[in-house]
């Protein structure tokens, strides 16, 4: 019995570990419903949440912005000639932002999901291939199979600060942010000698740290900006726990470049590239499992007139993760929730009912690379995610 305690123990935790660190809907792809279509063009009041500084070049007044999208993941894991299928449905990421901009400063506030989903829970119904093999070789007696794997992970993110317009050229900006984090975990266990076994986790943390940006206009209709958000120490304590042992688990420093322009009439064209200094955040070890992210997102945006505008958008997300991470039982346990490389795709229409008032709707697809657990060569991990979002923005 206290083998089986210590096994699945074990689990919980490396489970929970993931659960913080590899949902994917993370702050290195993801800020807004409109972001996540390729409407990141910079002419929207949400600006403040990738490119701060450039909420100067906004018009005289308060912008209020507010949205919230849904994701569907599905997860298949396939080993020994037999499915695994795992799921995640967030039904609400909701992001708030407000901007204040006079002369030549602007104030904002903004807060977000910065990874994982509220309201949402990964499952694994059947268990996983690596969770069932651990399990059966930690109890040789009687057959193991697994009730329930669960794991609900969130971390929100709150900024204030203020953005001021040197010239008609550069702007800088710089604030602070507060981070808070919640995860939680079961396993529940059935073996035929010795009966039900259940195990849970419940972490908390938060931290502090700053935020800051410049933004460049080398021409009309043409901007450059640059934005660090630096590392949030965090450590999560466990309230579940028998001790008091806390474990630290980083918010890693992100360096954000947005590049924008208007090459025709009507057309705007948007790069941005997220880059995730992995390897200097504290992740218990973890860390020494990746290098570090970084994410490409390329849009096309089109006015049809002064209300109406469609835009495509293009990502690719580098992970970062090595090949001894997707091992099983490593630090990262690729086997729960697969760390792999995204491919994304977003259609939006946005559409001004009248000169305060806008609205949007997004639809993205995300496919992840094919993944395969090195250790055994046997495991092969697929996952799939939707997207559908919707904002309103509003100006006084």
């Amino acid at each position: 019995m206290k083998k089986l305690l210590s096994v699945v123990t074990a689990v919980a935790i490396v489970f929970l570990g993931c659960a913080v660190y590899a949902n994917g809907i993370a702050q290195s792809s993801h800020f807004t419903a409109k972001h996540i279509a390729g409407m990141n063009d910079n002419t929207g009041d949400e600006t403040a949440m990738y490119d701060p500084a450039s909420t100067v070049w906004l018009k005289d007044g308060i912008y209020v912005n507010v949205s919230s999208f849904m994701a569907i993941d599905d997860i298949e894991a396939k080993a020994s000639g037999e499915k695994y299928d795992g799921e995640t449905n967030a039904w609400t990421v909701p992001a708030l932002s407000a901007v204040y901009k006079q002369g030549q400063f602007a104030g904002f506030v903004y807060a977000n999901v910065l990874d994982g989903a509220p309201f949402a829970t990964l499952k694994w119904d059947d268990g996983t291939p690596a969770v069932l093999y651990e399990l059966s070789t930690a109890i040789p007696v009687g057959t193991t199979t697994i009730d329930k794997v669960e794991a609900d992970s969130v971390t929100w993110g709150i900024n204030l600060g203020g953005a001021y317009k040197i010239n008609d050229m550069f702007s800088v900006s710089v604030g602070g942010r507060y981070v808070y984090t919640k995860t939680t975990s079961t396993i529940e266990a059935t073996n035929t000698m010795i009966g039900k076994v259940k195990e849970e986790t419940d972490e908390s943390g938060d931290g502090f740290g700053g935020v800051i940006g410049l933004n460049v206009v080398p021409a009309h209709g043409y901007l450059i900006g640059l934005t660090y958000a630096t590392k949030v120490s965090r450590e999560l304590e466990d309230d579940k726990a028998v001790t008091d042992k806390k474990s630290n688990y980083d918010l890693p420093a992100m360096l954000t470049l947005t590049a924008a322009g208007m090459p025709a009439m009507g057309t705007v064209i948007a790069l941005q590239i997220n880059y995730m200094f992995n390897k200097q955040a504290d992740w218990e070890d973890a860390e020494d499992e990746y290098d570090n992210t970084i994410v490409y997102m390329l849009s096309v945006t089109q006015f049809i007139n002064q209300q109406l505008r469609f835009s495509l958008g293009v990502m690719y997300a580098d992970k970062g993760i090595k090949d001894s991470g997707n091992e099983s039982f490593s630090p990262v346990s690729y086997d729960i929730n697969p760390v792999l490389d995204e491919l994304g795709v977003g259609l939006g229409a946005a559409y001004s009912i009248n000169e305060n008032i806008n609205i949007g709707i997004t639809y993205s697809y995300t496919w992840f690379m094919e993944g395969e657990d090195p250790m055994t060569g046997d495991e092969k991990l697929n996952k799939s995610r939707h997207i559908i979002g919707i904002q309103v923005g509003y100006k006084m």
